[in-house]
């Protein structure tokens, strides 16, 4: 923190260090403590933040994970400035499938020298690489330095790989339901509540289409006019239908559907201005032939 304040031209009367380097320094006092060997062969992956970053904090944790009894430690090829990304942050939730790609490239460096885990300070790293090594198939487990630390210290710290992997399928299928393709698909199911919503003038203009030959015609060119006009008024309207409609997409625990009603109208204030560009044009079409047959 105190390497971003000086980029920044911030002064504070205090410095900031990550807890790797406050326990190395103190490795003297700390190693007399470890307890419980690992006896495991660990890969040590750089994270972007910690590295390139954010102050190239490369050595503390190798000195910590060293110092632990039983770990056998192993190099990543890439490492230090060259150590690559493990592709989450903007791909694990823009790109899914590409950050799983990614993943599975670092996790195959573990694997090139025969390392049963791959250690990482940063919960993004460490469960991209639990995300990633399901969807690769690859068998090697991703653990944090500090947890490895506490465990050796004696300390009861559980894996939390399972829960990791069955709290990111609903971010997984969320992420997924607001691809154009399949909002669009969404919102066609809510057509019905969303035309009830609308103006009643502009509802006798729509049912127009069915009657006046060319009037899908003369309709198409103004949905990108309407629609980001209309969707502020029309969204809070449909929201509590909207939210029966993902909870049948989206599988999640009790404490997620709890959560749904404050978060996804906010969510859709953020995400409806730039998604109806990609939207309007897959929803007109299918709006007109709903309002033909209909």
């Amino acid at each position: 923190m105190h390497r971003w304040a000086e980029k920044l031209g911030i002064e504070y009367g205090f410095e900031t260090k990550h807890y790797s380097e406050v326990l190395v320094e103190r490795l003297d006092v700390l190693k007399p403590k470890f307890k419980k060997p690992l006896n495991k062969v660990v890969a040590w992956h750089d994270s972007c933040h910690i590295g390139r970053a954010g102050g190239k904090v490369y050595e503390p944790p190798r000195e910590l994970l060293k110092a632990i009894p039983g770990l056998h430690f192993r190099e990543l090829e890439h490492n230090r400035e060259r150590a690559h990304c493990c592709g989450s942050v903007v791909s694990l939730i823009a790109e899914p499938p590409v950050a799983y790609k990614l993943g599975g490239m670092r996790l195959q460096e573990a694997a090139d020298v025969n390392a049963d885990i791959i250690a990482a300070l940063c919960p993004c790293c460490t469960v991209q690489f639990r995300v990633a090594a399901e969807k690769n198939n690859m068998g090697i487990e991703s653990q944090d330095l500090g947890a490895l630390v506490a465990r050796s210290l004696g300390y009861d710290i559980p894996d939390t790989t399972n829960y990791t992997l069955q709290s990111w399928l609903p971010f997984e299928k969320m992420i997924a339901l607001m691809q154009p393709e399949n909002m669009t698909d969404l919102m066609v199911e809510l057509l019905p509540q969303m035309m009830a919503t609308m103006p009643a003038p502009l509802q006798t203009m729509m049912k127009m289409v069915k009657y006046v030959p060319g009037m899908d015609s003369m309709m198409k060119p103004m949905m990108p006019i309407m629609m980001p006009r209309l969707m502020p008024t029309v969204m809070p309207k449909v929201m509590p239908d909207m939210l029966k409609a993902v909870e049948r997409r989206v599988p999640m625990p009790d404490y997620m559907k709890e959560q749904l009603p404050d978060l996804m109208p906010k969510a859709m204030d953020n995400l409806m201005p730039n998604m109806l560009p990609e939207i309007i044009p897959l929803l007109t079409p299918r709006m007109i032939d709903y309002i033909k047959t209909h």
